[in-house]
């Protein structure tokens, strides 16, 4: 995916946003209610006189209470619109519209059954659904969470956009969800079955809770969900949001190398912690806080690897700044959902081009791979190597015919191993032991030198990629002397764990210029490709000078 590809999926998704923001904008009505403990049946009439009713609520306990108000209808209703009412609020209650029973939510007074929604629409009938004012009455009761003084609120408006809209607005964000859950699967089996890079890993964590925020949040437009568990479902959401409010500047920082970063972040995590349970019990407003400050704090640090120059960054930081703008145009629950689509995007477009940059180093490993196996056939069949050879074979022969067939013996088994490995990818260590004892026997005629070979604690059952210890013991021959025994000794061991498997080649010998720096030559640099090629990134590669003559590891993590 390309910037302009973002960037374009950026807009749409705004440009949806903003028009389902702008069509299902309620005109919320919030007017002034006045209650009494009670319950008289001639309170739903409007010529009661309830100025002596009290404009707060009173903690009425199991007992039922009136609610009393007036409502506007602004505009005459379409002929053959049915309009509707819409109540927000805690409670079992009795509607009652300028005096006429025109609904029931729950059964006041008999709340053990749970019956009832938090959010309730009524259809007005059309001979009481004209233009202007309208007396609202309410008889009401609250059992559960009786200290929890909220108040109503009331929209009126066409009773099937009342019913339609919020199922639109749910569809549409349940197609996010869905996405994402899917994407938050792909990315969890891509860590645990290719390699496991950690941002991928976190990249699914925050995709699914993403997916199961909006469940959450817009599920109460499918279930009934009775004000007894209102606060549970806001206690989720408020968790949700502050797990995505701390992971995504996680990612970033792991993916733009955030300098000081543990340090920082936990620094974040201690903030985020203050302020959800410093303001814990205002729900919405806790929530902004904790999105505000994962904005902040990635804006941070995007806004210091743009100013890095550090690829994709700006891109990132482009994408941070249009939440803000989205802020302040789109109604606050749809922009959480907005926001956090547009982010979780410009995380994938990161790991994208991330693990597009890891496929093009591994084809190139694959290609240096081919390379260097050539590189290193050749090294054994290039004229210089043939002439040695040969001419030592020329010497046994007419010294000792015995051990010219010995010698053309070991030659033959060195060039056989050799064109059985150079096309696999893995081997046995057992074979890859045998072709470097094959390669000290060639040498011992060649060179007139004794080269031992001892190994202990070698599993058999393991492979490694070819040649890679048969290189290591050709660097110890270049590199080293032979002792006052005319001997050099190499020493293999093995040693593994629930999590790493290690070599350790130790050649004992003296070096031929202790003082000259060793740099990767072809050998090394053959070694880390095939490790690459066969493990990614999961593994390690030390060679270095001992006192006894010199050390190679290979460590191999699970």
């Amino acid at each position: 995916m390309n910037r302009f590809g973002i960037f374009k999926i950026v807009v749409f998704i705004t440009s949806i946003a903003c028009f389902i923001s702008c069509e299902n904008d309620f005109k919320v009505q919030a007017p002034q209610i006045r209650y009494k403990t009670g319950d008289t049946l001639n309170w739903r009439l409007k010529n009661i006189d309830d100025n002596s009713w009290s404009l707060q609520r009173e903690n009425s306990k199991d007992a039922i209470f009136w609610a009393r108000t007036t409502i506007r209808i602004d505009q005459h209703p379409q002929e053959d619109t049915p309009q509707g009412l819409l109540i927000y609020g805690f409670g079992a209650y009795e509607v009652y519209w300028d005096e006429v029973l025109i609904g029931r939510n729950g059964t006041p007074g008999k709340e053990h059954l749970k019956k009832g929604e938090v959010d309730r629409s009524f259809i007005i009938p059309d001979s009481l659904a004209k233009k202007g004012e309208h007396f609202l009455a309410l008889r009401i009761s609250q059992r559960y969470y009786p200290d929890q003084k909220r108040g109503f609120a009331f929209v009126v408006s066409s009773y099937k956009n009342l019913i339609q809209s919020p199922v639109v607005l749910t569809a549409i964000t349940y197609i996010f969800a869905g996405a994402f859950l899917l994407t938050a699967v792909y990315f969890f089996m891509l860590y645990f079955y290719n390699k496991r890079f950690f941002p991928v890993l976190l990249f699914s964590i925050c995709s699914f809770l993403f997916s199961v925020l909006i469940v959450v949040e817009y599920i109460k437009f499918f279930l009934p969900i009775h004000y007894s568990v209102f606060y549970i479902r806001l206690e989720i959401i408020g968790v949700l949001t502050f797990l995505i409010a701390f992971l995504i500047p996680v990612y970033f920082s792991i993916q733009f190398s955030l300098p000081k970063r543990k340090l920082l972040l936990s620094s974040y995590f201690i903030l985020l912690l203050f302020i959800f349970f410093y303001f814990r019990g205002r729900y919405d407003h806790t929530t902004a806080l904790l999105i505000i400050c994962m904005w902040v704090f990635s804006i941070i640090i995007v806004g210091i690897a743009t100013y890095k120059k550090t690829e994709n960054a700006i891109v990132v930081l482009g994408s941070l700044l249009i939440n803000i703008l989205l802020y302040y145009l789109i109604t606050y629950d749809f922009s959480l959902i907005i926001s956090f689509t547009i982010l979780l995007l410009s995380m994938f477009y990161v790991l994208a081009r991330h693990i597009q940059k890891q496929r093009e180093a591994f084809e190139h490993s694959l290609v240096e791979t081919s390379r260097l196996k050539n590189e290193l056939l050749k090294k054994k069949i290039q004229p210089h190597f043939l002439m040695n050879t040969l001419t030592s074979l020329i010497d046994w022969v007419e010294e000792s015919p015995s051990k010219g067939v010995d010698f053309i013996e070991a030659l033959a088994e060195e060039f056989d191993l050799l064109n059985q490995v150079e096309d696999k990818k893995l081997i046995p260590i057992d074979q890859e032991i045998q072709l470097c004892k094959s390669f000290l026997n060639i040498m011992r005629y060649r060179k007139e030198i004794i080269y031992s070979w001892n190994d202990e604690g070698i599993d058999p059952t393991q492979s490694i990629p070819p040649a890679i210890l048969h290189t290591l013991v050709e660097n110890g021959i270049t590199h080293c002397m032979p002792d006052d025994q005319n001997e050099i000794h190499f020493h293999l061991s093995q040693e593994s764990s629930s999590s790493y498997r290690s070599y350790r080649l130790c050649t004992v010998a003296s070096l031929r210029n202790p003082e000259k720096p060793i740099e990767d030559g072809t050998g090394n640099t053959y070694i880390k490709a095939r490790l690459t090629e066969s493990y990614g990134r999961k593994w390690d590669f030390e060679s270095y000078q001992t006192p006894e003559g010199w050390k190679n590891i290979i460590t191999i993590y699970s």
